[in-house]
């Protein structure tokens, strides 16, 4: 394991060792059911954890609607919310002939149309496992290993500690997340953490995965 991060194919050794599974030395279709399943959680966890929104995978940004009035988002995008003036507004996603496109829920029926001149959102984006900050791999991969157990393991009393395990790593990822925030109590998008600016800007952590610029 690297001291910045781990790969995927160390996460998941990580969680099969965890059921008292033999290591493999690589990832791939070829490999057994065991493993499979291990690759299968991770993704889901990895993808699960991000949903919620981090320090590292949030940004806030205005959107210009193109002339038919979409909104494309980022391909990696999985959240998004309303921010500054249009904090109040109801918006979601959904991917639409291989685009991701903002709808607005507040019409009947829902809307991918916008007359705004820019519309403000908090934007959740997916990063690949390798480049995820190495205490949310370790809250990621102990959270898999959990899962994972339980379809495996015949014994509740592994699974125990297991647990444990998990419940330290997130509370470590979480401290880790709340500390990387700036505080400032006159600003609300400082005292959440959220990155201001245009998306596609890129970031030490996001050079593999930067989404496009959408102004």
């Amino acid at each position: 394991m690297s001291q910045q991060n781990m790969n995927r194919l160390e996460a998941v050794n990580r969680i099969l060792r965890a059921a008292r599974e033999h290591p493999v030395s690589s990832l791939g279709s070829g490999n057994e059911s065991d493993t499979l399943m291990a690759e299968q959680v991770l993704n889901e966890i990895t993808q699960r954890e991000q949903m919620v929104g981090v320090h590292e995978n949030q940004t806030v940004a205005s959107f210009v609607p193109a002339s038919d009035g979409r909104v494309i988002l980022p391909n990696n995008a999985i959240a998004v919310k309303g921010w500054n003036e249009d904090h109040h507004r109801n918006f979601f996603l959904r991917e639409h002939n291989g685009q991701i496109l903002l709808y607005d829920a507040d019409k009947a029926p829902a809307s991918t149309v916008f007359t705004d001149a820019k519309v403000w959102v908090r934007l959740v984006q997916s990063v690949i496992f390798d480049n995820l900050p190495l205490v949310l791999q370790f809250s990621i991969v102990d959270q898999a290993a959990v899962e994972n157990a339980m379809a495996v393991l015949p014994s509740n009393s592994l699974l125990t500690r297991l647990e444990a395990r998990a419940a330290r790593s997130r509370a470590m990822a979480r401290a880790a997340d709340i500390r990387g925030r700036p505080s400032n109590l006159f600003n609300d998008s400082r005292s959440t953490g959220l990155r201001m600016g245009t998306v596609g800007v890129p970031r030490p952590w996001y050079s593999a995965q930067q989404p496009r610029s959408t102004e």
